[in-house]
């Protein structure tokens, strides 16, 4: 725990016995308004979810909490493309998750989603989302559990009541963050172009991790 605050520790629950359970999460809410960073924060209130054991490695300095982004890049074709898929390895430059899930003693908290798009095959991720990709649709799993189901990928474009009103361009922040346990497996799918589609995406699952060492 040596990497957290003192307000941090309260707010995790950490302080006092990892069976107390809703006791120390009661305890904790007089705490809501600490300086941690949002997507911080949001892991932090969540440490009385993990299992004990994660939390226990926390307490002993045996884990740690830090910022992690999973990405894809994925060229696009026909009218839907699986982006996170399974049986596929981590590649330099290409993806950085192996087999569409975490590994072991691994849990990540998605708080924001990002989508970008270029034409061509090599230079930025900058373009504006071309007809047939902006008004395709896409569906993000956990495994058997629809998370956003049937979203126009536009939304990653325009601001959309409750979400992406003050953000940067092409990343939505979720009002409702998941935490994803090691060996569910992760799916993004585009689906419903009206189109064929070109070029290549690239997708970045942000948030923050906890994990052993």
């Amino acid at each position: 725990m040596s990497e957290m605050t003192n307000e941090e520790i309260i707010l995790s629950g950490l302080n006092g016995s990892i069976e107390a359970g809703a006791e120390s999460r009661k305890k904790a809410a007089q705490f809501s308004k600490l300086g941690a960073s949002m997507f911080r924060k949001q892991m932090i209130e969540r440490i009385p979810n993990l299992p004990a054991s994660m939390q226990k490695m926390l307490k002993e300095d045996r884990a740690q909490i830090s910022d992690k982004e999973y990405f894809v890049i994925r060229e696009l074709a026909g009218t839907s493309t699986d982006v996170i898929k399974k049986n596929e390895k981590s590649e330099a430059g290409l993806i950085n998750i192996d087999d569409a899930e975490l590994g072991e003693n691994q849990y990540f908290l998605l708080s924001a989603i990002s989508l970008q798009y270029r034409s061509g095959s090599t230079g930025r991720f900058d373009e504006l989302f071309p007809d047939f990709l902006a008004n395709a649709v896409f569906t993000f799993k956990i495994a058997t559990r629809e998370i956003m189901s049937k979203n126009p990928v536009d939304m990653f474009q325009s601001p959309v009541y409750g979400y992406n009103t003050n953000r940067d361009f092409g990343i939505i922040v979720l009002n409702n963050p998941k935490l994803i346990i090691p060996k569910k497996t992760i799916a993004f799918d585009i689906e419903d172009a009206p189109a064929g589609m070109s070029g290549q995406i690239k997708l970045k699952l942000i948030g923050t991790e906890v994990k052993s060492y």
